[in-house]
Order: C-alpha cells, then structure tokens, then sequence
C-alpha cells in the first residue's frame, strides 16, 4: 500500500509543478488517502478529506506538498473529522443528511502558519 501511496505522490509532485493542479490534487487526494493506511473509508470522510487538503493547498500558495507535510495536513484532517464524528454522537440532536452535510461543511479547519508574519520568511 505504501508503494502505492508513494507513487501517487510522485505523480502529484509532477504534475503540481508542471501546473496541472487539478491532476495534481488528485494524485495527491489518493496518495495520502492510502498513506493512511485504513482500506474503506466513507464517502462522508474522503469529501471532507478533499475539501480541506484542497483548502490547505491554495492557503498556502504552492501545490507542492513535502511527503510529511502531507502526512502532518491528513493527520489534521481526520483529527478533526473524528472530533466532529464524535460531537455528532453524543449530541442529544438527531442529525442526520442534509442537516449533517451542511454542519460538516462548515468545519473550517486553521492549519498551522506557514510563514512567519514577523520576519516574513518560510516557517517550514
């Protein structure tokens, strides 16, 4: 799976800086996806997945994802996919489709600082 995972990475790579953001995001979406090691995961989980992995990748101004970068921003991801998983399980509320999309989709994840706003210098 590793393997896998490593050369839909390689292909993201290529293709981010080659300017096809869309392949890049893609191939990227599914590297680090399979990098996590789980089999099945819901379809709920890979759209929330791809809406922040797309949302941290034009916050930060690059397509170019280090491996562990990716593997630290997927790690944040379901963090906080677990988290939102978890409030909807012990809310006293039944929500359920469209009242459980719209609250997912309002999840918006702060992902560490990139630069530093001081020196104005790459953080990482």
């Amino acid at each position: 799976m590793e393997t896998l995972g490593n050369a839909y990475y390689h292909t993201g790579l290529r293709e981010a800086r080659e300017g096809h953001y869309e392949k890049a995001f893609d191939a990227y979406s599914l590297a680090f996806l399979i990098r996590r090691g789980e089999t099945s995961p819901t379809l709920e989980f890979i759209s929330f997945y791809r809406y922040q992995l797309l949302s941290y990748l034009k916050g930060k101004c690059s397509f170019v994802l280090s491996l562990p970068e990716g593997d630290m921003v997927t790690d944040l991801i379901e963090d906080e996919y677990r988290s939102f998983v978890e409030s909807m399980s012990s809310s006293p509320f039944c929500i359920t489709g469209d009242g459980r999309r719209n609250l997912l989709e309002s999840v918006k994840i702060v992902f560490p600082c990139l630069f530093d706003t001081e020196g104005g210098e790459d953080a990482l």
